[in-house]
């Protein structure tokens, strides 16, 4: 039992770090459009990385919709967060319903 828990605490700090992994990815991409970032060698790559992060985001909105729904919070807000975090948001979200 004390193993599992142990676990289950190792396990979490590993999903903070990926919300500011991807939240700076967010942050470059969206950079991109703006000087002086867009009228460098990285511009175009950025900007390519943004629609990219967009589309399999929306996907996964569409995809997790079923998990999204079982949560206590608001829907557009899970929606929101699951297309800024993907995964990384799902992930934290059923460890939150497994413990209801």
């Amino acid at each position: 039992m004390a193993e599992q828990q142990q676990g289950q605490n190792q396990g979490e700090g590993i999903y903070p770090i990926g919300k500011a992994m991807l939240g700076i990815t967010w942050l470059f991409a969206t950079a991109c459009y703006f000087p002086p970032l867009d009228g460098t060698a990285a511009g175009p790559g950025g900007r390519a990385l943004f629609g990219v992060l967009a589309a399999v985001h929306a996907v996964e909105c569409l995809f997790f919709l079923p998990v999204l729904r079982k949560s206590a919070r608001p829907l557009i807000q899970e929606i929101w967060q699951t297309f800024l975090f993907g995964i990384v948001h799902v992930s934290t979200l059923r460890r939150e319903q497994e413990g209801q």
